[in-house]
């Protein structure tokens, strides 16, 4: 198969990831067909994101009728899949359950199709444990939320053919994504790794009574959390000389958090309860704030490039 041949994809999921994912495609103009076991939650989300997109004019109302006519909702797995080139799997992130789904895509799927998982830290080769067809599946990790984030974190099994790494990425790419491959399998990607070695270190600092939770944020968004929004962390490496990145190395390495398995702090607020937003009460109380909010901060600067990046068209 060919890039060119890959006319019709299908989403496995109706949760958080796969109508973000489906509206993607469509909007580049391909037949999605969404599966789930509760239809009228995916198309729930996939409305709210539409809306999302011509609130913030990165689609006209046109555009949104379009891309919603190229979609169809279902929750017959067989009807989902029969036809499909590509799919992308968005389920919960339990591995038997993967597993058990792809087995269950290679008896329906035509045996051209690219099976592709959007597991945020599951390896290919675990997940393709008992499909047959171990040549042909692989990970394509898009990034929450996925018509937004442009990352795509592409890792192949220790069997997946070339090719179905090189059409994926070629695929990724004509949907206008950022799809970046990975050499060699790893436990969460890139993106996961860095965020939690930050996270572990932030959650010490917090545990140790070094700092407020608040201030940790405050820290980032003042800091280097605007710098690298245009400048990457090597590259600033490079820039400010790697023999001082060096000497730092020397006294600062040794004093950074260690600890092996989970941070004490998340395990204690578990058992209490404390989940979060949607509890209440996590790290913050969120009795008075709203996530609405937290969710509209987090998009803004993805929202920001895209708007600038239309106007430069």
């Amino acid at each position: 198969m060919k890039l060119d041949d890959i006319k019709n994809v299908t989403v496995l999921g109706t949760g958080m990831m796969g109508p973000g994912i489906a509206l993607l495609f469509a909007k580049a103009d391909y037949n999605i067909f969404v599966w789930g076991r509760h239809p009228e939650k995916g198309e729930q989300n996939l409305s709210r994101n539409i809306k999302d997109m011509i609130n913030q004019n990165i689609i006209s109302i046109e555009e949104a009728e379009k891309i919603h006519a190229k979609i169809q909702i279902t929750s017959n797995f067989e009807k989902a899949l029969e036809r499909a080139d590509f799919v992308s799997e968005t389920i919960l992130e339990n591995l038997n359950l993967k597993r058990e789904i792809f087995q269950k895509c290679e008896k329906v799927c035509p045996s051209h199709t690219i099976l592709t998982s959007c597991t945020s830290t599951l390896m290919p080769s675990a997940i393709s444990e008992g499909v047959k067809t171990k040549n042909r599946l692989l990970v394509a990790h898009f990034w929450n939320p996925a018509y937004l984030v442009p990352l795509v974190e592409v890792c192949g099994g220790c069997e997946t053919h070339p090719e179905a790494i090189k059409i994926t990425m070629q695929l990724l790419k004509r949907i206008g994504h950022k799809p970046v491959l990975l050499k060699k399998e790893i436990l969460g990607f890139i993106g996961n790794r860095l965020m939690h070695a930050l996270n572990r270190e932030a959650l010490a600092l917090v545990q140790e009574g070094v700092v407020e939770p608040a201030d940790i944020d405050k820290v980032v968004l003042t800091s280097f959390g605007p710098r690298f929004a245009n400048i990457g962390p090597l590259e600033y490496l490079d820039f400010v000389g790697l023999d001082l990145v060096d000497s730092i190395q020397d006294y600062l390495y040794a004093d950074l958090d260690r600890t092996k398995g989970k941070m004490p702090i998340i395990r204690e607020k578990v058992k209490s309860g404390h989940l979060g937003v949607k509890q209440g009460i996590g790290l913050f109380n969120w009795s008075n704030r709203d996530p609405e909010d937290v969710r509209r901060r987090r998009d803004v600067e993805f929202l920001r490039r895209i708007q600038s990046s239309k106007k430069e068209k």
